[in-house]
C-alpha cells in the first residue's frame, strides 16, 4: 500500500494486547511499522513474529463501533465458508470490540482503485472486474447475515432532511451548516430522497458492503481485493452500485474542471458546465464497462436497479459536498456545480441511466 506516512503505535497498548493474546506477536517497536491515511487510525508492519499485519482502530462511540466489527467478522465468516474463490478479501485475523481494533492479512504491493484513476491506470479491464467482485459478494447467501448484525446506513437520512440534532449543529462548519440549508429547503430534492429511500426499502436484499467508493477496492498482482467491511449487512445492490458510479463520475467531473488549471482567469458559467459536461463523458465508458462486470455476474437483477443506482450516484455528489464541507469556511462553486449534477440525478434518474452509462456496451 502506498501514500504511507511515518507513525508509531507503541502508545496502543491495547493494539499489543490484542496481538500478543491471539499469537501474532507484537508491532512495538518494529522499524517497518507505517500509518496510514484514513478516517481511523491505520498501521501496516511486520510483528516481532514475522507475520505481516494491517491493523484498524476504529474511531467514534465504542457501540458504533463495536457493531461494525461484529458486521466486519460476518462478512469475514461468510466469506470462509463457501464464497466464490474469486471474490477476495484481506483475511481477519483477529478483532476485539472493546479495544475497537481489527487486526487483517496484509496484501503485498497493492493500491487502491481510487489511486488506479488518478494514475490513469483504470482500465476499461479492471473496471469490469471491480463490478464482477460486487457482484460477487451480491451473490453472497443473504440468509446467513443475522438480524442484529444489521445498523442502516446514516445518510442519506430521513431525519436530517428535517432537522439537525443540536450535537452536529454545534460542531458542524459554516459551510456544512450552509450546505445543509440548502439540502433541507430544497422540497424536491426532499421528495426524491424520500422517494430513493422508499424504494430502497421495497427493494430485494442481498448482502451489501453499503459503503462502497473507489478506495475500498485493492489491487494487487492483477487481482481485485475488497476492503473495509465495517458496514456489511442486507440491503439494496443500488447503494453499492450508485457508490462506485457517484465516485467514477465525482473524480472524473474533478479532472474536467481543473483541466486548464494553468488559465489566468477562472473559467466562465459557460465554460464550467462544458468542462462537467465532458467529464460525465469521459466517466461513462468505465461505469459502463464496471456495470457490464456487475450484470454479467448477477444477469437476473430487477428492473429499477439502474435507476435507483443512479439516484444513488446522485446522492454520492451531494455527500461529497457534506464531506467537503467539513473543513471549508464557506461553499465553494465547483462542490456546488457538482452537486446540482447530483441533485438532477436524483430528481430523474431514469434520465440519468443512459447519461451515465449504465448500459450494455456497444458491440
Amino acid at each position: 500500500m502506498r501514500d504511507a506516512t511515518t507513525g508509531t503505535l507503541d502508545e496502543y497498548t491495547e493494539v499489543h494486547d490484542l496481538l500478543t493474546r491471539t499469537g501474532f506477536g507484537t508491532l512495538a517497536g518494529q522499524p517497518d511499522v507505517r500509518r496510514l491515511p484514513g478516517r481511523n487510525d491505520n498501521w501496516i508492519g511486520t510483528t516481532d513474529t514475522g507475520k505481516r499485519v494491517f491493523v484498524k482502530r476504529l474511531k467514534g462511540p465504542a457501540e458504533a463501533s463495536a457493531a461494525r466489527i461484529r458486521q466486519s467478522a460476518a462478512f469475514d465468516r461468510i466469506l470462509r465458508s463457501g464464497a466464490p474463490a474469486e471474490l477476495l478479501s484481506p483475511r481477519l485475523l483477529a478483532a476485539d470490540t472493546e479495544a475497537s481494533v481489527l487486526v487483517f492479512s496484509c496484501v503485498e504491493e497493492a493500491h487502491t482503485a481510487a489511486q488506479a484513476v488518478r494514475e490513469d491506470r483504470l482500465t476499461s479491464d479492471l473496471a469490469y472486474s471491480l463490478g464482477r467482485t460486487v457482484g460477487l459478494l451480491h451473490a453472497l447467501p443473504v440468509g446467513d447475515i443475522s438480524h442484529g448484525e444489521e445498523a442502516s446506513p446514516l445518510l442519506p437520512s430521513e431525519e436530517l432532511l428535517e432537522a439537525l440534532p443540536l450535537a452536529l449543529f454545534e460542531t458542524s462548519s459554516a459551510a456544512e451548516l450552509q450546505a445543509w440549508s440548502l439540502l433541507q429547503n430544497d422540497a424536491a430534492l426532499a421528495e426524491a430522497l424520500h422517494r430513493l429511500l422508499r424504494r430502497e426499502r421495497l427493494a430485494n436484499r442481498v448482502a451489501a458492503h453499503c459503503d462502497l467508493r473507489l478506495d475500498q477496492f485493492l489491487i494487487a498482482g492483477g487481482a481485485v481485493y475488497l476492503t473495509d467491511l465495517e458496514e456489511f449487512q442486507a440491503g439494496d445492490a443500488a447503494r453499492d452500485l450508485g457508490g462506485v458510479v457517484g465516485d467514477l463520475l465525482h473524480r472524473a467531473l474533478l479532472d474536467a474542471a481543473a483541466s486548464d488549471g494553468a488559465a489566468p482567469d477562472p473559467p466562465s458559467h459557460a465554460d464550467m458546465l462544458a468542462r462537467l459536461t465532458a467529464g460525465i463523458g469521459s466517466a461513462r465508458p468505465r461505469i459502463t464497462a464496471f456495470w457490464n462486470g456487475y450484470r454479467d455476474t448477477r444477469p437476473g437483477t430487477d428492473d429499477r436497479l439502474a435507476e435507483r443506482a443512479a439516484a444513488f450516484a446522485g446522492w454520492h455528489l451531494l455527500d461529497r459536498l457534506l464531506a467537503g464541507a467539513r473543513t471549508a469556511p464557506r461553499l465553494a462553486a465547483l462542490p456546488r456545480a457538482m452537486a446540482g449534477i447530483g441533485r438532477r440525478a436524483l430528481l430523474t434518474p431514469e434520465a440519468f441511466v443512459a447519461t451515465l452509462g449504465l448500459t450494455e456496451a456497444a458491440a
